[in-house]
């Protein structure tokens, strides 16, 4: 019987498995090295849609004008926002505190080292070690970022996100390597700040791994924004840029001497980009101690450790969730595999794999949820789809929010497989696709129920109205 349970990794996935172990009645103990909240809270999810949705009033403050409404002067005060940020950090990192103690969580500050399938070792702030005994260890110590061998990558010049989110400026011009959901995500927002943005992506396109038409056409309205979009193309080098070499411009056409030039191979040509700074945003691999998994001999593929459907490592007593097995690098599919792997541990519950939205902060955002029409072919199921423009609300007109659309894949059997959401609130919206997925709800069903006029949420009513002939 499972009843002490050592969780290394104060994150989402760590977190929320301590809070959900101890009010399943386990003894827990949580071990965190930095800071409570992890990745997500710190350097990611919270600081940058703090940032993002600040970006995103600047710009939409920048053209009120369309909507009647005339401002000559508006100012960014990039330092406020970054105070901002630290007080909502901070605010939340006392919340997640709260619910520990309230949950009686044994909270240890301290690195953790694993000595066996029931021994981790803490070395604390003063130096002294403490040992910790259990049941079962759990591994939930998130993710770093990638760094590629690419010819100056050790220039100081090139940040990752975490460098970016703590600057005490907003760049003049920036490069950003990988097009992916992070990468888009700081174009988007230090675009909509006045940074010139470029964006050099190895694939075809940008965000390759959702629904192509989505990501075909936030490409062109980025490009249409301003920011500068390469993709197909693989970054050979980087190089400083100094007052001897060619200059770089500015969107005001001043020039800066000082910087960083990125050269790439896009369409069998060199080219290469001029910028201030360079932001590396290539993917990212789970943290752990390199020696221990080894001596241990728990199973990885170099980036992520392998589990099986129960989170389960190569080494019995051992499990490993959230990012650091790699099945899914967000925040929310990590806190539910923390629920999840507390309810089998300590209350012989069965894991269910349920569907796993994916929300992109870009202008404008993406939901998306179940199957891609690209993955959906490539796994041979029938399926009708279809398109509902953004421009047919009412309420999005008066939002003056009309770009964007939704799709949808249906199977024969009238079923909702997949949801993928370009627009305004899309990130609020793709979980009528997950409450309809989850719940194996039928076209007709969906089709049954009344939203509300004139509201965004009435734009999938019809949307699901649309499919009028099965």
């Amino acid at each position: 019987m499972i009843k002490d349970i050592i969780i290394i990794g104060g994150g989402p996935a760590g977190y929320e498995a301590a809070l959900y172990g101890a009010r399943y009645g386990g003894n827990i103990t949580l071990i965190e090295d930095h800071k409570i909240g992890g990745t997500c809270l710190n350097y990611g999810c919270i600081p940058t849609k703090t940032l993002i949705e600040r970006g995103a009033l600047y710009n939409k403050m920048m053209h009120a004008s369309e909507m009647g409404i005339h401002n000559d002067h508006v100012e960014l005060d990039y330092e406020s926002m970054q105070d901002q940020k630290a007080k909502i950090i901070n605010d939340l990192a006392k919340g997640i505190m709260g619910q520990l103690k309230k949950e009686k969580v044994n909270y240890i500050e301290g690195y953790a080292k694993i000595v066996n399938s029931n021994t981790v070792s803490v070395t604390l702030s003063d130096g002294s070690i403490s040992r910790f005994v259990g049941d079962a260890i759990v591994l939930a110590t998130g993710s770093k970022s990638v760094t590629p061998k690419i010819n100056g990558i050790e220039n100081e010049r090139i940040l990752t996100s975490k460098d970016i989110l703590e600057m005490k400026r907003l760049p003049i011009s920036i490069t950003i390597v990988g097009g992916g959901v992070i990468g888009m995500e700081f174009a988007s927002m230090l675009s909509h700040m006045g940074v010139n943005v470029s964006v050099v992506e190895y694939e075809k396109n940008i965000l390759p791994t959702i629904d192509s038409s989505i990501s075909k056409r936030l490409k062109s309205l980025c490009q249409q924004a301003g920011i500068d979009i390469h993709t197909g193309s693989k970054v050979i080098g980087f190089e400083s840029l100094s007052s001897d070499m060619e200059e770089m411009k500015n969107k005001d056409g001043s020039k800066v001497n000082n910087g960083i030039r990125t050269v790439f191979i896009e369409k069998e040509k060199e080219v290469h980009i001029n910028s201030e700074y360079v932001l590396l945003s290539v993917g990212r691999m789970g943290v752990w101690d390199q020696e221990t998994i080894e001596e241990l001999g728990i199973t990885h593929n170099n980036r992520f450790i392998q589990v099986d459907a129960n989170y389960k490592t190569s080494v019995e007593g051992i499990y490993a969730i959230g990012d650091v097995n790699g099945l899914s690098l967000l925040a929310h599919a990590a806190y539910n595999q923390g629920r999840q792997l507390m309810g089998y541990l300590l209350k012989d519950q069965n894991i269910h794999s349920p569907y796993i939205p994916s929300c992109i902060f870009t202008d404008p955002e993406i939901g998306s949820v179940g199957l891609s029409e690209e993955e959906a072919k490539e796994k041979d199921i029938k399926f009708k789809t279809q398109k509902t423009l953004y421009g047919a609300s009412g309420k999005a007109m008066a939002m003056n929010a009309t770009t964007g659309f939704i799709k949808s894949l249906i199977s024969e059997d009238g079923k909702l497989i997949g949801l993928h959401i370009l627009g305004a609130h899309s990130t609020d919206l793709i979980h009528y696709g997950i409450i309809a997925m989850e719940g194996g709800l039928t076209i007709h069903q969906l089709q049954d129920m009344v939203f509300a006029h004139p509201t965004l949420g009435e734009l999938f009513s019809d949307h699901v109205h649309s499919y009028y002939t099965f």
